[in-house]
């Protein structure tokens, strides 16, 4: 079978702070941290469920915002295949979502009033994020802040090799946010002992395709690390958006 959109997984680094103070941000790939789900579409409570009747000591945390735009987390504890409803904390948007361990099933999180999948989380996946947690910019007549994550995007597929492999930005609706390729597969560059507010050394960012490591080969089982740029001016007010970011290439 051919290489499908459903083979190509985006994950985490090793450090994806939630603070400016956390150091050496980037790394290796994480593949317990996956950086991908669904906007709510409605400020609302969080229930989660296993498809393992065997996951019933798990807890689920999430971390997002209120509708006052407040940060905010909860947690609920599985009970197996029956939903649990994680009450009192309404989320506008998920930042974050934390499993305490790994678990036999897949957990899924989703919104409680129409049982929207909002994650779903892998048995060996721990932790599902937005890259920037937290990030804010600098009051008006400041300075100018800009914030660095790092992410992965890995072909899972058995055997196959993704050919004329590039990676673009797809859409970024407040333009924001920029990229850049590590020079080789399954790489673990870091920016140093520095916070989230200093680039890795060596990268330029713009939002123009740029084409994966290896001869834009993304074979079996390989991941091209992705260093994003968020650039938010002073006095920047809050903004509800998304980057939408695309792996393209040719399979047989």
């Amino acid at each position: 079978m051919p290489i499908v959109a459903a083979d190509i997984i985006a994950y985490g680094s090793a450090v994806m702070p939630d603070i400016d103070a956390t150091t050496n941000v980037g790394g290796a790939i994480a593949l317990t941290k996956r950086v991908v789900f669904v906007d709510i579409a409605a400020t609302d409570e969080i229930e989660i469920l296993s498809s393992s009747a065997s996951d019933t000591t798990e807890t689920i945390t999430v971390h997002g915002r209120n509708a006052a735009g407040e940060l905010v987390s909860d947690s609920a504890t599985l009970t197996g295949v029956s939903v649990v409803l994680i009450a009192g904390t309404a989320f506008e948007r998920v930042l974050k979502i934390i499993k305490s361990s790994a678990t036999v099933g897949t957990v899924t999180v989703r919104d409680q009033d129409t049982d929207t999948t909002i994650a779903a989380l892998e048995p060996a996946v721990t932790e599902i994020r937005r890259p920037f947690y937290d990030a804010a910019a600098d009051a008006s007549g400041g300075s100018t802040r800009t914030y660095h994550d790092k992410i992965f995007f890995k072909n899972t597929h058995g055997t196959l090799t993704l050919t004329s492999s590039q990676i673009l930005e797809n859409a970024d609706p407040q333009t924001v946010v920029a990229f850049d390729l590590e020079s080789t597969l399954d790489g673990s560059d870091d920016n140093g002992a520095f916070g989230r507010q200093t680039a890795p050394g060596g990268y330029t960012f713009d939002s123009t395709a740029k084409n994966v490591a290896n001869s834009q080969n993304l074979t079996a089982g390989a991941a091209q690390g992705c260093w994003l740029e968020l650039t938010l001016t002073a006095g920047l007010g809050a903004q509800n958006t998304t980057v939408t970011m695309r792996v393209s290439g040719n399979t047989v």
